[in-house]
């Protein structure tokens, strides 16, 4: 059996939530109004509030949220077998993800462009928002905890990765002058840049230039090193304008990311006549390695897929720049619902690569994202671009998925970093960026990827069934269908909750139990740091766990004010 069918499957499950269920949720719940003033007109100041083409604006919301999560989520999830994780990425999408993202932009609209901050201060008080933002900062120490620790071991083990994403870096900052000082025209910049970007890729494929270290015993402290790398390309993102730095690397970060996706997917369509068979069964156990594996399929499947079925970073961005950037009300839906079902065929195209792998390459490999794809791809590429410069292409593919959205979250770390600290000097920017980097920098060389991964699936996912909460309590209060929302984030929020308490009740168990940790070499050769570190995860799960419960909570409570109470206009009143 090829993977055609089952992208062929998701492909018309996609097209289906994309022009039948979105569009009946579009004219019955929202009815956006293209009359309406948007906030990107109400308050142009051409710095956060300005109008932006539908098509760019998807172009901007599709790289702003499409990172790892829907790459190696699959990775872990096909341990139950590939059938659940398919089922997860095309329902979960279908009757979830789509409609967060979505209703994010536009909750964010109706309420003049403000963010999930003081919309929750709206709707929950003021211990509602500063619960809210104790919890995303708790929530962005694991984000990027988890992202540093994965870019810094794909530049390790993937030779040329560095360079061709040094290449591409220097060729965004070059598009950004072209662009923002010289005034060069988009189709000029976009030629030069896509040279520029092959070059890189080139470049990265050259023996001399196919960089590795090797710090300690068998390479123990390389991780530490291409950490400390990846902080410094972070550390700029953080304090440069975002013409300069961040967004127009995220341009140019856009075509080989986006390419790779349609390229493996073009492969796995292929597949029946390239030969291509599936290697991994559809099912293996609904416990995989008991309490010391991965955990029960409930609840842990659906917060190792994040991203590619719903997540809750999501929605911060749609709230806190797209919803700034729209130009009519009947954008959000392509905008919004259009970037989500396009970051779910990033998921089935991973699902897909894991699937043509034998099982003892998944096993072993976090990087079998790149193999897989090559497999799907040589068939067409192999006598044309070779099999290195394609290694070099889909592991750099692979960096850039994530560190580009890894610069968004450090900027947004001392963003939400003023506002927690106000005065004080953790609210200054570089040393709101220095503490939102050592601190993750110092997690990720010791945890364990997948357990800090879980983490990040549970914190993230349960953002999302919050972010839902507050949109479910919007539309009630403007006498809208809430049912549609209020249901998915309610599983959201018990699943989360419950993956969470069980991650942290694996780090107690490795904290308590002789011989074992989930801190990772170097520092596991040092048991008295490693105990240390291994508590400090049980706090930071126990963190993220009551103030999660402590915001659902008054969500829910508000929600079923509002649904008491029935103030506000209706949702299709034109003008409100």
């Amino acid at each position: 059996m090829s993977p055609f069918w089952f992208v062929v499957l998701a492909l018309v499950a996609y097209g289906l939530a994309y022009q039948a269920y979105g569009k009946w949720y579009d004219r019955h719940v929202w009815k956006p109004d293209p009359n309406r003033t948007t906030p990107a007109h109400m308050y142009t100041d051409g710095v956060e509030y300005f109008p932006v083409s539908r098509y760019v604006l998807w172009g901007y919301q599709f790289k702003s949220v499409a990172a790892l999560g829907p790459v190696l989520g699959p990775f872990i999830a096909i341990n139950y077998g590939w059938a659940p994780a398919l089922a997860w990425l095309i329902l979960g999408n279908f009757f979830i993800g789509w409609l967060q993202d979505y209703g994010a932009i536009m909750v964010s609209v109706r309420n003049q462009g403000r963010s999930f901050g003081p919309i929750a201060y709206e709707f929950t008080g003021s211990a509602g928002r500063n619960t809210l933002l104790g919890f995303i900062l708790f929530y962005l120490i694991i984000i990027s905890s988890t992202f540093i620790y994965l870019v810094s071991l794909f530049f390790n083990i993937f030779p040329g990765s560095f360079v061709a994403t040094l290449g591409i870096a220097l060729v965004g900052i070059l598009a950004g002058q072209m662009i923002y000082r010289w005034r060069i025209n988009i189709v000029t910049v976009t030629v030069v840049a896509l040279i520029g970007m092959f070059i890189s890729f080139w470049l990265g494929t050259l023996e001399p230039l196919r960089w590795q270290v090797h710090l300690g015993a068998e390479g123990q402290w390389n991780i530490l090193f291409w950490g400390v790398v990846t902080c410094i390309f972070l550390y700029l993102a953080s304090i440069l304008p975002l013409p300069t730095f961040i967004q127009p690397i995220n341009f140019i970060a856009f075509f080989p990311t986006f390419g790779a996706v349609v390229l493996i997917l073009l492969g796995a369509l292929i597949s029946p006549w390239t030969g291509v068979k599936l290697q991994q069964p559809a099912w293996i156990s609904a416990y995989p390695g008991g309490f010391a594996g991965v955990g029960p399929i409930w609840p842990i499947l659906f917060v190792a897929i994040a991203c590619g079925a719903i997540s809750g970073w999501h929605s911060l961005v749609s709230s806190s720049t797209t919803s700034k950037q729209l130009d009519v009300e009947t954008d959000a839906h392509p905008v919004g619902a259009g970037a989500m079902l396009a970051e779910g065929l990033l998921g089935l195209a991973s699902l897909a690569s894991y699937m043509v792998l034998p099982r003892s390459e998944i096993t072993t490999n976090i990087g079998a994202w790149v193999a897989g794809a090559q497999v799907l791809t040589e068939v067409f590429l192999g006598s044309v671009l070779g099999k290195l410069f394609a290694g070099v292409f889909f592991s750099t593919a692979l960096v850039l998925f994530a560190i580009t959205v890894q610069a968004l979250v450090t900027r947004f770390w001392r963003l939400v970093s003023a506002e927690v600290f106000g005065d004080s000097i953790l609210a200054q920017k570089h040393v709101a960026t220095a503490v939102g980097l050592l601190i993750p920098l110092l997690f990720a060389v010791s945890g364990s990827w997948n357990n800090l991964w879980l983490y990040f699936g549970g914190s993230n996912q349960l953002l999302a069934g919050l972010a839902l909460m507050l949109i479910t309590i919007h539309l009630a209060r403007t006498k809208a269908p809430t049912l549609y929302t209020f249901l998915p984030a309610l599983f959201m929020i018990v699943t989360t909750l419950s993956a969470l308490a069980w991650q942290t009740a694996k780090f107690v168990w490795a904290a308590t139990t002789p011989g074992v940790t989930f801190v990772r070499e170097p520092l596991s050769n040092y048991p008295a740091i490693a105990t240390v570190l291994d508590w400090i995860f049980v706090f930071v799960g126990l963190a993220l766990f009551v103030l999660g419960l402590q915001m659902a909570v008054r969500t829910i409570r508000s929600y079923r004010e509002s649904m008491a109470m029935g103030t506000g206009t209706p949702a299709e009143a034109p003008g409100d």
